[in-house]
């Protein structure tokens, strides 16, 4: 992260209505205190959102054909200085945000920057779940981490200036064996970390790295977790959200269990007011926004486009007053507090009715959305898993083998000429078949502007 501290600055001194600072430390200080001084932007006043940058990524020259990268996850940094983002078979990338955009607003002849990852920590295996750590201030290097968990791995935590890794939180189970957690938060003090597994909700202390944890029994696996002041959300594959209270020992009490929908909860997020609680499931077209003070049914059921198990994730705005969600059509729905109560008027499922605002902005699924927490930016991300068929692959494989689908060999007396005839028929149709599929899909990180753009309605 080349030049981070001289940009970190310059953003916080913008975004501190004007006040200039002595040193990096009375910066930080002002970024922390004035912050709920700060009038956060209006946001999507325009029905044309304007792109700004873009980052993508292609598979590997050797890799096999069946690898597919695409994005599964983005989030923002918690000074706004960088993107991290999570991409398949490739690891994790950090993607900084142009310094011009720290200051200055957007113009619709801006030329669109091609952002090239600074970090970049080639993970194997599936990443569950990733997680900034909340006090990340590029100003202190030692805050500027993150934690990953993934398939065969314990949780890890990451340096964002190097992507070296600083150390691992080791869960073990009842037979002294390493179990992966499927889910990874930091507590809002961020002095301990949640790890969410199938059987157990294990606290880890962040300065104790290594084996030592303490752990609460759960009846189903946590595949999600939400946390805000000593409250803490578990969404299970079950299809069922458990709430819990957190006292400072780091032990669970049950406060009860909310149910509704209809499939295993892939995300959670508290409102900024820590009042009310939304979710949502694998292939489950709703949103649920619950009142944790009343939790026994739904507050609020927000409609949008979930036809994959993969995770879409959804955001909140730091003012509490835009509700941001992908689909897997490609398109950004987003509700506006000020044209839809969507924190308590229920909003209809009849999309030719509804009042959110949608936004065709991938030609793929846009699986990732990301607020920034200081600028009027958008971070979005594109790709899913394209399946073949079945059919189409044994075709291919037979034609190439010089087989036919009914199982009848090819003459053996068959000309050369016709056998590199035949040879380069099949060749060309795996290459257009390939183009077709890679024409089909989409793997991009693309940040857009939506704050006000003079000369844009």
């Amino acid at each position: 992260m080349e030049e981070t501290s001289m940009e970190t600055d310059t953003l916080l001194e913008s975004e501190s209505n004007g006040h200039t600072n002595d040193n990096m430390e009375d910066v930080a200080d002002v970024n922390t205190e004035d912050r709920s001084c700060y009038q956060y932007p209006t946001l999507f006043m325009s029905k044309t959102l304007l792109e700004l940058c873009n980052s993508s990524w292609t598979r590997a020259p050797k890799a096999k054909e069946d690898v597919q990268p695409y994005l599964r996850g983005c989030k923002w940094s918690p000074d706004g200085t960088c993107c991290l983002s999570v991409v398949n078979n490739d690891g994790v990338h950090i993607t900084e945000l142009p310094r011009d955009l720290y200051t200055e607003s957007a113009s619709p002849d801006r030329n669109i920057d091609i952002l090239e990852s600074v970090v970049h920590v080639k993970e194997a295996g599936l990443i569950y779940d990733f997680c900034w750590f909340p006090g990340m201030n590029s100003h202190f290097p030692e805050t500027c981490c993150w934690l990953t968990t993934r398939q065969n791995a314990p949780i890890q935590m990451w340096d964002a200036f190097d992507g070296s890794l600083r150390c691992s939180y080791r869960g073990f189970n009842a037979a002294d064996e390493m179990e992966p957690a499927l889910c990874v938060t930091f507590t809002p003090e961020a002095n301990s970390i949640i790890g969410g597994y199938k059987k157990f909700l294990r606290t880890f202390d962040v300065d104790r790295p290594g084996r030592d944890f303490s752990e609460h029994k759960i009846g189903s696996p946590a595949a999600s977790l939400a946390v805000n002041s000593n409250l803490l959300a578990v969404g299970s594959w079950n299809t069922t959200i458990a709430l819990y209270n957190v006292n400072d020992m780091g032990t669970y009490k049950s406060i009860g269990k909310m149910h509704g929908h209809t499939g295993g909860i892939t995300h959670m997020k508290f409102t900024p007011d820590g009042l009310k609680l939304v979710s949502g499931a694998r292939k489950d077209h709703r949103l649920l926004v619950w009142d944790i003070r009343y939790y026994r049914r739904p507050l609020n059921i927000l409609s949008r486009v979930v036809d994959t198990n993969q995770r879409v994730y959804f955001d909140i705005s730091p003012c509490g007053k835009y509700l941001v969600s992908g689909n897997t059509d490609g398109t950004l729905k987003v509700w506006d507090v000020d044209q839809v109560d969507w924190k308590s008027e229920l909003d209809t499922t009849d999309i030719h009715c509804d009042k959110s605002t949608k936004f065709p902005l991938h030609n793929d699924c846009c699986n990732s959305v990301s607020i920034h927490p200081l600028r009027p930016i958008l971070a979005t991300g594109s790709g899913q898993y394209h399946c073949r068929d079945p059919i189409q692959l044994l075709d291919d494989e037979n034609q190439t083998d010089g087989i036919s689908l009914n199982g009848d060999i090819n003459s053996s007396h068959m000309s050369d000429t016709s056998a590199i005839k035949d040879f380069n028929v099949s060749e060309n149709k795996e290459s257009s078949r390939i183009e077709e599929d890679i024409s089909s899909s989409e793997n991009c990180l693309v940040f857009w502007w939506i704050g006000d753009v003079p000369g844009i309605d």
